[in-house]
Protein backbone atom coordinates (compact mmCIF):
# COMPACT_ATOMS: atom_id res chain seq x y z
CA UNK A 1 0.00 0.00 0.00
CA UNK A 2 1.85 3.43 -1.15
CA UNK A 3 0.56 7.03 0.33
CA UNK A 4 0.55 9.85 -2.04
CA UNK A 5 0.96 13.75 -1.52
CA UNK A 6 -1.32 15.95 -4.04
CA UNK A 7 -1.16 19.31 -4.34
CA UNK A 8 -4.78 20.68 -5.45
CA UNK A 9 -4.77 24.56 -4.49
CA UNK A 10 -8.18 26.24 -5.84
CA UNK A 11 -9.04 22.69 -7.16
CA UNK A 12 -9.39 20.63 -3.74
CA UNK A 13 -13.15 21.84 -3.57
CA UNK A 14 -14.55 20.39 -6.64
CA UNK A 15 -12.34 17.36 -6.24
CA UNK A 16 -13.44 16.61 -2.78
CA UNK A 17 -17.44 17.27 -3.80
CA UNK A 18 -16.62 14.82 -6.80
CA UNK A 19 -14.62 11.97 -4.51
CA UNK A 20 -11.93 12.07 -6.84
CA UNK A 21 -8.15 12.88 -8.45
CA UNK A 22 -8.10 14.32 -11.73
CA UNK A 23 -4.82 15.35 -14.49
CA UNK A 24 -4.07 15.78 -17.40
CA UNK A 25 -1.99 13.51 -19.45
CA UNK A 26 -0.10 16.35 -21.57
CA UNK A 27 0.15 19.72 -21.20
CA UNK A 28 -0.93 22.52 -23.78
CA UNK A 29 2.24 22.12 -25.77
CA UNK A 30 1.48 18.20 -25.80
CA UNK A 31 4.26 17.52 -22.96
CA UNK A 32 4.20 15.09 -20.69
CA UNK A 33 4.31 15.78 -16.61
CA UNK A 34 6.08 13.28 -14.61
CA UNK A 35 3.42 14.68 -11.36
CA UNK A 36 1.19 13.82 -13.97
CA UNK A 37 1.94 10.34 -15.15
CA UNK A 38 1.87 8.99 -11.45
CA UNK A 39 -1.72 8.97 -12.13
CA UNK A 40 -1.22 5.66 -13.60
CA UNK A 41 0.79 4.18 -10.36
CA UNK A 42 -1.94 4.08 -7.68
CA UNK A 43 -3.88 1.07 -6.52
CA UNK A 44 -6.87 0.70 -4.94
CA UNK A 45 -6.04 0.75 -0.83
CA UNK A 46 -3.32 3.47 -1.33
CA UNK A 47 -3.79 6.41 0.97
CA UNK A 48 -3.86 10.19 -0.25
CA UNK A 49 -2.46 13.73 1.59
CA UNK A 50 -4.46 16.20 0.39
CA UNK A 51 -2.18 19.67 0.32
CA UNK A 52 -3.66 22.83 -0.51
CA UNK A 53 -1.41 25.68 1.68
CA UNK A 54 -2.07 23.27 4.57
CA UNK A 55 -2.93 19.77 4.77
CA UNK A 56 -6.72 19.60 5.09
CA UNK A 57 -7.71 16.01 3.59
CA UNK A 58 -6.75 12.33 3.85
CA UNK A 59 -8.36 10.07 1.42
CA UNK A 60 -8.35 6.09 0.34
CA UNK A 61 -8.27 5.25 -3.07
CA UNK A 62 -11.11 3.14 -4.21
CA UNK A 63 -10.70 2.92 -8.01
CA UNK A 64 -7.74 3.00 -10.13
CA UNK A 65 -6.96 5.64 -12.65
CA UNK A 66 -9.52 5.62 -15.75
CA UNK A 67 -9.34 7.82 -18.83
CA UNK A 68 -11.43 10.81 -18.46
CA UNK A 69 -12.19 14.16 -20.24
CA UNK A 70 -11.71 17.12 -17.62
CA UNK A 71 -14.67 17.68 -15.40
CA UNK A 72 -16.73 20.69 -16.16
CA UNK A 73 -16.24 22.59 -12.95
CA UNK A 74 -12.16 21.97 -12.85
CA UNK A 75 -9.79 25.01 -14.77
CA UNK A 76 -10.09 25.10 -18.41
CA UNK A 77 -6.50 26.17 -18.65
CA UNK A 78 -5.65 22.55 -18.97
CA UNK A 79 -5.92 20.09 -21.48
CA UNK A 80 -9.50 17.98 -22.07
CA UNK A 81 -8.16 14.71 -22.46
CA UNK A 82 -6.95 13.40 -18.54
CA UNK A 83 -6.69 10.31 -15.74
CA UNK A 84 -9.62 9.65 -13.02
CA UNK A 85 -8.99 8.54 -10.00
CA UNK A 86 -11.96 7.65 -7.06
CA UNK A 87 -11.04 8.43 -3.79
CA UNK A 88 -13.05 8.79 -0.01
CA UNK A 89 -12.21 11.49 1.58
CA UNK A 90 -11.46 12.30 5.31
CA UNK A 91 -11.79 16.32 6.24
CA UNK A 92 -9.37 17.37 8.57
CA UNK A 93 -10.70 18.76 11.69
CA UNK A 94 -7.98 20.55 12.57
CA UNK A 95 -5.75 21.46 9.10
CA UNK A 96 -1.72 20.22 9.50
CA UNK A 97 0.52 23.51 8.88
CA UNK A 98 3.61 22.66 6.63
CA UNK A 99 5.80 23.76 9.75
CA UNK A 100 4.09 21.50 11.99
CA UNK A 101 5.55 18.61 9.92
CA UNK A 102 9.35 18.37 11.11
CA UNK A 103 11.51 19.71 8.68
CA UNK A 104 13.78 16.82 8.52
CA UNK A 105 10.69 15.18 7.54
CA UNK A 106 10.58 16.86 4.63
CA UNK A 107 14.38 17.26 3.70
CA UNK A 108 15.26 13.92 5.05
CA UNK A 109 12.48 13.14 2.40
CA UNK A 110 13.98 10.24 0.06
CA UNK A 111 11.73 8.95 -2.62
CA UNK A 112 13.23 11.15 -6.09
CA UNK A 113 10.63 13.17 -7.62
CA UNK A 114 9.23 13.38 -4.39
CA UNK A 115 6.69 16.29 -3.21
CA UNK A 116 9.43 18.18 -1.16
CA UNK A 117 12.72 20.54 -2.12
CA UNK A 118 15.89 20.62 -0.13
CA UNK A 119 14.78 23.47 1.89
CA UNK A 120 11.76 21.40 2.94
CA UNK A 121 9.21 23.37 0.80
CA UNK A 122 6.74 22.23 -1.43
CA UNK A 123 7.55 21.14 -5.17
CA UNK A 124 4.78 22.52 -7.51
CA UNK A 125 3.24 19.74 -9.20
CA UNK A 126 0.27 17.28 -8.42
CA UNK A 127 0.82 13.81 -7.27
CA UNK A 128 3.89 12.78 -5.94
CA UNK A 129 4.82 9.51 -4.23
CA UNK A 130 5.65 9.59 -0.24
CA UNK A 131 8.56 7.38 0.88
CA UNK A 132 7.11 4.74 3.66
CA UNK A 133 9.03 6.17 6.26
CA UNK A 134 7.23 9.50 6.20
CA UNK A 135 3.97 8.07 5.08
CA UNK A 136 4.04 5.94 8.32
CA UNK A 137 5.21 9.13 10.42
CA UNK A 138 2.80 11.19 9.53
CA UNK A 139 -0.32 9.31 10.00
CA UNK A 140 0.92 8.35 13.46
CA UNK A 141 1.56 12.06 14.64
CA UNK A 142 -1.85 13.52 13.06
CA UNK A 143 -4.12 10.57 11.98
CA UNK A 144 -6.04 11.98 14.88
CA UNK A 145 -6.78 15.47 13.17
CA UNK A 146 -8.99 14.03 10.45
CA UNK A 147 -12.58 12.60 10.25
CA UNK A 148 -13.48 8.79 10.83
CA UNK A 149 -12.39 6.11 7.87
CA UNK A 150 -14.89 6.41 5.80
CA UNK A 151 -17.69 4.11 4.14
CA UNK A 152 -15.66 2.85 1.09
CA UNK A 153 -18.48 1.44 -1.02
CA UNK A 154 -18.26 -0.99 -4.02
CA UNK A 155 -19.64 1.32 -6.94
CA UNK A 156 -22.45 -1.08 -8.26
CA UNK A 157 -23.88 -0.02 -4.79
CA UNK A 158 -23.74 3.57 -5.02
CA UNK A 159 -25.79 2.63 -8.58
CA UNK A 160 -29.69 2.04 -7.98
CA UNK A 161 -31.36 -0.67 -6.67
CA UNK A 162 -33.36 -1.05 -9.97
CA UNK A 163 -29.97 -1.05 -12.20
CA UNK A 164 -28.22 -3.47 -9.66
CA UNK A 165 -31.22 -5.80 -10.86
CA UNK A 166 -31.38 -5.17 -14.43
CA UNK A 167 -27.37 -6.19 -14.43
CA UNK A 168 -28.52 -9.59 -12.60
CA UNK A 169 -31.24 -10.23 -15.15
CA UNK A 170 -31.73 -13.94 -16.16
CA UNK A 171 -28.78 -14.90 -13.94
CA UNK A 172 -28.27 -17.78 -11.09
CA UNK A 173 -27.97 -16.03 -7.28
CA UNK A 174 -27.41 -18.07 -4.02
CA UNK A 175 -28.66 -17.16 -0.84
CA UNK A 176 -27.03 -17.24 2.78
CA UNK A 177 -29.16 -21.02 3.02
CA UNK A 178 -27.69 -21.89 -0.39
CA UNK A 179 -31.15 -21.49 -2.02
CA UNK A 180 -31.04 -20.37 -5.77
CA UNK A 181 -32.85 -17.67 -7.10
CA UNK A 182 -33.42 -16.14 -10.36
CA UNK A 183 -34.58 -12.70 -11.49
CA UNK A 184 -36.91 -13.40 -14.27
CA UNK A 185 -37.73 -9.53 -15.29
CA UNK A 186 -37.53 -6.39 -13.27
CA UNK A 187 -40.08 -3.51 -13.92
CA UNK A 188 -40.63 -0.91 -10.86
CA UNK A 189 -41.86 -1.53 -8.93
CA UNK A 190 -41.35 -4.61 -8.81
CA UNK A 191 -38.94 -7.56 -9.48
CA UNK A 192 -39.77 -10.99 -10.41
CA UNK A 193 -37.92 -13.90 -8.58
CA UNK A 194 -38.12 -17.78 -9.51
CA UNK A 195 -37.36 -20.07 -6.63
CA UNK A 196 -37.21 -23.91 -6.84
CA UNK A 197 -40.61 -23.57 -5.17
CA UNK A 198 -41.87 -20.79 -7.67
CA UNK A 199 -40.72 -21.50 -10.83
CA UNK A 200 -42.78 -19.04 -12.60
CA UNK A 201 -41.34 -16.33 -10.42
CA UNK A 202 -42.92 -14.50 -7.28
CA UNK A 203 -43.35 -10.56 -7.54
CA UNK A 204 -40.66 -9.01 -4.59
CA UNK A 205 -40.96 -4.65 -4.05
CA UNK A 206 -37.86 -3.31 -5.55
CA UNK A 207 -37.81 -0.88 -2.54
CA UNK A 208 -37.33 -3.12 -0.25
CA UNK A 209 -33.93 -4.04 -1.86
CA UNK A 210 -33.31 0.32 -1.97
CA UNK A 211 -33.88 0.28 1.46
CA UNK A 212 -31.13 -2.29 2.13
CA UNK A 213 -28.58 -0.63 0.29
CA UNK A 214 -29.08 2.82 1.86
CA UNK A 215 -28.43 1.28 5.16
CA UNK A 216 -25.50 -0.38 3.79
CA UNK A 217 -24.44 2.90 2.47
CA UNK A 218 -25.10 4.96 6.18
CA UNK A 219 -23.71 2.32 8.58
CA UNK A 220 -21.83 0.01 6.23
CA UNK A 221 -23.67 -3.02 7.12
CA UNK A 222 -27.05 -4.66 7.00
CA UNK A 223 -29.13 -7.12 9.14
CA UNK A 224 -30.57 -9.99 6.43
CA UNK A 225 -33.76 -10.53 8.68
CA UNK A 226 -37.65 -10.04 7.95
CA UNK A 227 -37.66 -7.32 10.17
CA UNK A 228 -35.03 -5.28 9.14
CA UNK A 229 -34.90 -5.73 5.20
CA UNK A 230 -38.47 -7.22 4.46
CA UNK A 231 -40.32 -10.64 4.23
CA UNK A 232 -37.81 -12.03 1.33
CA UNK A 233 -34.73 -10.67 3.17
CA UNK A 234 -32.64 -14.36 1.97
CA UNK A 235 -33.09 -12.51 -1.40
CA UNK A 236 -31.94 -9.12 -0.64
CA UNK A 237 -29.33 -11.37 1.18
CA UNK A 238 -28.47 -12.49 -2.00
CA UNK A 239 -28.24 -9.59 -4.43
CA UNK A 240 -26.26 -7.73 -1.84
CA UNK A 241 -23.39 -10.78 -2.31
CA UNK A 242 -23.06 -10.07 -5.37
CA UNK A 243 -21.01 -6.87 -4.66
CA UNK A 244 -17.81 -6.57 -4.61
CA UNK A 245 -16.14 -5.65 -1.68
CA UNK A 246 -18.63 -6.72 0.65
CA UNK A 247 -18.62 -9.61 2.99
CA UNK A 248 -20.91 -11.88 5.02
CA UNK A 249 -20.82 -12.04 8.59
CA UNK A 250 -22.28 -15.74 9.97
CA UNK A 251 -24.54 -15.61 13.03
CA UNK A 252 -27.93 -15.23 13.64
CA UNK A 253 -29.51 -13.51 11.86
CA UNK A 254 -26.63 -12.95 9.48
CA UNK A 255 -24.79 -9.56 8.61
CA UNK A 256 -23.51 -8.50 5.27
CA UNK A 257 -21.17 -5.65 6.17
CA UNK A 258 -18.53 -3.31 3.83
CA UNK A 259 -15.42 -4.42 3.98
CA UNK A 260 -13.09 -1.71 5.56
CA UNK A 261 -10.77 -1.31 2.25
CA UNK A 262 -7.73 -1.64 4.03
CA UNK A 263 -9.14 -5.43 5.48
CA UNK A 264 -7.11 -8.24 3.94
CA UNK A 265 -9.58 -10.64 1.91
CA UNK A 266 -12.40 -13.15 3.41
CA UNK A 267 -9.71 -15.85 2.35
CA UNK A 268 -5.95 -15.53 2.45
CA UNK A 269 -3.58 -17.55 0.61
CA UNK A 270 -0.21 -18.24 1.43
CA UNK A 271 2.55 -18.59 -1.32
CA UNK A 272 1.61 -22.28 -2.42
CA UNK A 273 -1.57 -21.93 -3.06
CA UNK A 274 -0.61 -19.43 -6.24
CA UNK A 275 0.98 -22.48 -7.90
CA UNK A 276 -0.56 -25.24 -9.21
CA UNK A 277 0.21 -29.30 -10.06
CA UNK A 278 -2.80 -30.78 -11.51
CA UNK A 279 -3.47 -31.65 -15.19
CA UNK A 280 -3.73 -28.19 -17.21
CA UNK A 281 -6.17 -29.61 -19.30
CA UNK A 282 -9.13 -32.37 -18.92
CA UNK A 283 -12.58 -33.11 -20.28
CA UNK A 284 -15.23 -31.40 -19.43
CA UNK A 285 -19.36 -31.87 -20.59
CA UNK A 286 -20.87 -28.92 -21.03
CA UNK A 287 -24.20 -26.96 -22.66
CA UNK A 288 -24.08 -25.41 -26.20
CA UNK A 289 -26.13 -22.96 -28.01
CA UNK A 290 -27.24 -25.05 -30.26
CA UNK A 291 -28.62 -22.34 -32.66
CA UNK A 292 -25.55 -20.24 -32.28
CA UNK A 293 -23.60 -20.72 -35.44
CA UNK A 294 -26.83 -20.99 -37.34
CA UNK A 295 -27.96 -17.65 -36.14
CA UNK A 296 -24.69 -16.44 -37.34
CA UNK A 297 -25.09 -17.69 -40.69
CA UNK A 298 -28.71 -16.19 -40.79
CA UNK A 299 -27.15 -12.54 -39.72
CA UNK A 300 -23.65 -12.41 -41.96
CA UNK A 301 -24.45 -15.52 -44.45
CA UNK A 302 -21.11 -15.65 -46.91
CA UNK A 303 -20.03 -11.79 -46.09
CA UNK A 304 -17.07 -11.14 -45.02
CA UNK A 305 -17.92 -7.56 -43.32
CA UNK A 306 -21.22 -6.36 -42.01
CA UNK A 307 -22.27 -3.27 -40.29
CA UNK A 308 -23.47 -3.06 -36.73
CA UNK A 309 -27.34 -3.06 -35.52
CA UNK A 310 -26.87 -0.04 -33.75
CA UNK A 311 -24.07 2.14 -34.67
CA UNK A 312 -23.65 1.31 -38.41
CA UNK A 313 -20.42 0.81 -38.66
CA UNK A 314 -19.11 -1.42 -41.08
CA UNK A 315 -16.57 -4.08 -40.08
CA UNK A 316 -15.29 -7.27 -40.52
CA UNK A 317 -17.65 -9.84 -39.41
CA UNK A 318 -14.92 -11.61 -36.81
CA UNK A 319 -15.53 -8.18 -34.93
CA UNK A 320 -19.54 -8.63 -34.78
CA UNK A 321 -21.17 -10.95 -32.45
CA UNK A 322 -24.86 -12.00 -32.86
CA UNK A 323 -26.29 -10.07 -29.84
CA UNK A 324 -29.82 -11.28 -28.47
CA UNK A 325 -31.92 -8.56 -28.30
CA UNK A 326 -33.48 -10.46 -25.45
CA UNK A 327 -31.55 -11.93 -22.72
CA UNK A 328 -31.22 -15.18 -24.18
CA UNK A 329 -31.41 -17.18 -20.61
CA UNK A 330 -34.98 -15.66 -20.41
CA UNK A 331 -36.47 -16.62 -23.31
CA UNK A 332 -38.67 -19.27 -24.46
CA UNK A 333 -37.72 -22.22 -26.47
CA UNK A 334 -39.96 -20.68 -29.07
CA UNK A 335 -38.25 -17.55 -28.86
CA UNK A 336 -34.53 -18.99 -28.97
CA UNK A 337 -35.93 -20.79 -32.54
CA UNK A 338 -36.93 -17.44 -33.71
CA UNK A 339 -33.67 -16.83 -35.22
CA UNK A 340 -35.10 -14.46 -37.92
CA UNK A 341 -35.47 -11.60 -35.60
CA UNK A 342 -33.73 -12.58 -31.86
CA UNK A 343 -30.56 -11.36 -32.56
CA UNK A 344 -28.64 -8.51 -34.09
CA UNK A 345 -25.07 -8.07 -35.18
CA UNK A 346 -23.79 -5.50 -32.54
CA UNK A 347 -20.08 -4.74 -32.74
CA UNK A 348 -17.31 -5.77 -30.07
CA UNK A 349 -16.30 -1.78 -30.05
CA UNK A 350 -19.15 -0.84 -27.08
CA UNK A 351 -22.38 -1.18 -28.74
CA UNK A 352 -22.60 -4.87 -27.58
CA UNK A 353 -22.02 -4.10 -23.70
CA UNK A 354 -23.63 -0.89 -23.50
CA UNK A 355 -26.89 -2.37 -25.08
CA UNK A 356 -25.92 -5.74 -22.59
CA UNK A 357 -25.50 -3.19 -19.96
CA UNK A 358 -28.78 -1.60 -20.11
CA UNK A 359 -26.87 1.95 -21.24
CA UNK A 360 -28.52 2.39 -24.86
CA UNK A 361 -32.49 0.38 -25.84
CA UNK A 362 -34.51 1.08 -28.63
CA UNK A 363 -37.76 2.62 -28.46
CA UNK A 364 -41.13 1.66 -30.47
CA UNK A 365 -39.75 4.00 -33.55
CA UNK A 366 -36.88 1.71 -33.60
CA UNK A 367 -34.65 5.17 -32.22
CA UNK A 368 -32.08 4.02 -30.06
CA UNK A 369 -32.49 5.34 -26.48
CA UNK A 370 -29.08 6.62 -24.62
CA UNK A 371 -29.13 6.55 -20.69
CA UNK A 372 -27.68 9.42 -18.93
CA UNK A 373 -23.71 8.61 -17.95
CA UNK A 374 -22.89 9.19 -14.38
CA UNK A 375 -20.14 12.07 -15.93
CA UNK A 376 -18.72 13.85 -18.43
CA UNK A 377 -16.65 11.50 -20.01
CA UNK A 378 -15.98 9.57 -22.97
CA UNK A 379 -19.03 6.76 -22.18
CA UNK A 380 -20.97 10.36 -22.36
CA UNK A 381 -19.82 11.08 -26.04
CA UNK A 382 -20.52 7.33 -26.98
CA UNK A 383 -24.03 7.68 -25.91
CA UNK A 384 -24.52 10.77 -27.16
CA UNK A 385 -23.05 9.76 -30.91
CA UNK A 386 -25.49 7.00 -30.63
CA UNK A 387 -28.55 8.37 -29.39
CA UNK A 388 -31.59 9.08 -31.73
CA UNK A 389 -30.16 6.79 -34.48
CA UNK A 390 -32.35 4.27 -36.22
CA UNK A 391 -31.82 0.77 -34.96
CA UNK A 392 -31.15 -1.70 -38.28
CA UNK A 393 -32.10 -4.39 -36.82
CA UNK A 394 -35.78 -2.99 -36.08
CA UNK A 395 -39.02 -4.76 -37.64
CA UNK A 396 -42.25 -5.38 -36.74
CA UNK A 397 -41.33 -9.06 -35.59
CA UNK A 398 -38.53 -7.81 -33.39
CA UNK A 399 -40.40 -4.87 -31.53
CA UNK A 400 -41.26 -6.56 -28.70
CA UNK A 401 -38.50 -8.38 -28.46
CA UNK A 402 -37.12 -4.59 -28.33
CA UNK A 403 -39.71 -3.64 -26.18
CA UNK A 404 -38.71 -6.55 -23.43
CA UNK A 405 -35.06 -5.06 -23.53
CA UNK A 406 -36.75 -1.11 -22.68
CA UNK A 407 -38.82 -2.37 -20.11
CA UNK A 408 -36.28 -4.61 -18.02
CA UNK A 409 -32.86 -3.64 -19.09
CA UNK A 410 -32.49 0.13 -20.05
CA UNK A 411 -31.31 2.24 -17.36
CA UNK A 412 -33.90 4.63 -16.80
Amino acid sequence: MAIWWVNQGDTFDQEQAAGILWAPKVDRNGRRKSHWNTMIEVRPGDNVIHYASKVIALSVVTAAAVDSLRPDDLSENWDQDGRLIRTAYRQATRPVLLEEIPQQWRTGHSSPGGPFNFKGGVNQGYLFRLDDDFGDRFMHQFDDRFADMPIVLPAEANDSATNLLRRLLGEEITTVTGRRNRILAVQPPNVRVATDQSPDGQLVPIADLQAALTTLRTQSSVTIHPNDVGYRSAFIGAVLLTLPGVELRQGTPPIIAVRPPDAPAAVEHDRESFSYEGDLDRPVTATQRGEQARLRRLLFRLDTVAKCALCGDTLPVRFLVAAHIKVRSLCTDEERRDLAHIAMPACQFGCDALYETGYISVDQDGKILAATSESNDLLATRLSNLAGRACLSFTEESRHYFEWHYLNRFRR
